[in-house]
């Protein structure tokens, strides 16, 4: 089933996807840390938040131009140049950072990896079978999980030598990383047809053009309550992803009382459950309805929030382990799933405009919990996951009346 699974992806998708962990390695080693560096470096918590929810902001300006510049200039250079603009200069800019500003900077060069977000998306599914998405986003997900594996390097960095020098030599070995992973893949992948075809009809085309090629599709989003409910589904897997990334530390630092380096604890944890998940048991799930996994998916969540919300400040290990296996089971199981379920809905031809309007709907939901986050993490860092759980719960409505939408379409 493995083996039937890893042919299935071919050509750019794999490319894309087996490369990957140049990429989730060195990120993973840093972001766990990346809150508590800021701190570290003088920002507050609730500014830690208006920084997430600015790039947010900044984020939704490059998804509008994404569609006109991934069309224009093709996938393939399109990736190359904005994970440059996106990646490499926000983590030269934080390797050096001293205060507030240098991460107000940075948010914006980051902002700018929206465009490559949908550019690498056409890259990899464009000429890829329907049958093969799962097996594309599962293997992403495995190929971020094996950075999981390296979080220790990073626990004992900061062991040896303190937060915020380890995290510079952290930054800058993601440099090196990265630049490698942008290379090999430019020269692995090749053009989409689909693509080719768009750098030949956007020849003469002006922006405004695209702007409007966006009225129909997101008339068409509105109309189909089904792909309505799937995109809110992703949004709210991104919302509680986002709060979950930025302030997780935050709630194991200063609410459990644990010590920075018990995050590669949290991040080995997670990624040895999400590795066995996706390997052996969501190949068995795929054989089940599309929603019910979803559903499981979040109920683990939920579990997760519960357990991390109800931990008394004791250092208590088994009590992060039990949070970290549930939000790996979790995550393991929903996210590739809504994101097949997502990928399914649009088709080919309109594949760049249908991510750009979508991901402005997503990130236009999401912008504000970003600095509601921050603000809740000032007065208590179990704030913002307690909201987190009632996004879940809204999260398990939708998939219900997903359920009895396409049961009443059949």
């Amino acid at each position: 089933m493995i083996r039937e699974s890893v042919n299935s992806v071919q050509g750019n998708a794999r490319a894309c996807v087996f490369w990957e962990p140049l990429f989730s390695i060195p990120h993973t080693m840093f972001t766990g840390y990346m809150t508590l560096y800021m701190l570290e470096l003088g920002v507050t918590t609730t500014q830690v938040g208006l920084i997430t929810s600015l790039g947010l902001i900044i984020h939704i300006f490059f998804a509008l131009i994404s569609t006109y510049i991934t069309d224009k200039l093709g996938r393939r250079y399109t990736t190359l140049i904005f994970d440059l603009t996106g990646w490499f200069i926000p983590i030269l800019i934080w390797a050096v950072a001293q205060d507030i500003r240098y991460f107000i900077v940075a948010a914006i060069f980051s902002a700018s990896f929206r465009v490559v977000a949908n550019s690498w998306r056409c890259l990899m599914l464009e000429d890829s079978k329907p049958e093969s998405m799962v097996h594309v986003f599962t293997f992403l997900q495995v190929a971020g999980i094996i950075g999981g594996f390296f979080a220790p390097v990073g626990a004992l960095l900061i062991n040896r030598m303190t937060l915020v020098p380890a995290m510079r030599v952290m930054l800058i070995f993601s440099l090196f990383s990265m630049m490698a992973l942008f290379i090999i893949r430019h020269f692995g992948v090749t053009e989409t047809a689909v693509g080719r075809q768009k750098m030949e009809e956007m020849k003469g085309v002006k922006i405004r053009d695209v702007f409007i090629s966006y009225i129909p599709t997101l008339k068409r989003i509105f109309k189909e309550r089904l792909l309505m409910i799937v995109l809110l589904l992703h949004a709210l897997n991104f919302i509680q992803l986002t709060i979950r990334t930025t302030f997780l530390a935050v709630l194991v630092t200063e609410s459990m009382r644990f010590p920075a380096e018990a995050m590669a604890v949290f991040h080995i944890i997670t990624a040895i459950v999400m590795l066995f998940t996706l390997l052996l048991i969501a190949p068995l799930l795929s054989h089940i309805t599309r929603h019910w996994p979803v559903s499981l998916g979040v109920g683990f969540h939920i579990a997760a929030i519960v357990v991390l919300l109800l931990s008394p400040p004791s250092q208590n290990y088994f009590l992060l382990v039990l949070g970290a296996v549930f939000i790996a089971l979790g995550t393991s199981i929903t996210t590739p799933r809504i994101e097949a379920l997502l990928a399914n809905t649009i088709v080919n031809e309109e594949r760049s405009v249908a991510n750009a309007v979508m991901a402005v709907i997503v990130l236009v939901l999401t912008v504000p919990f970003g600095y509601i986050g921050g603000i809740l993490a000032g007065i208590d860092a179990r704030l913002p996951f307690l909201m987190t759980f009632g996004i879940l719960l809204l999260s398990l409505v939708l998939i219900q009346v997903a359920t009895r939408l396409e049961l009443k379409a059949k």
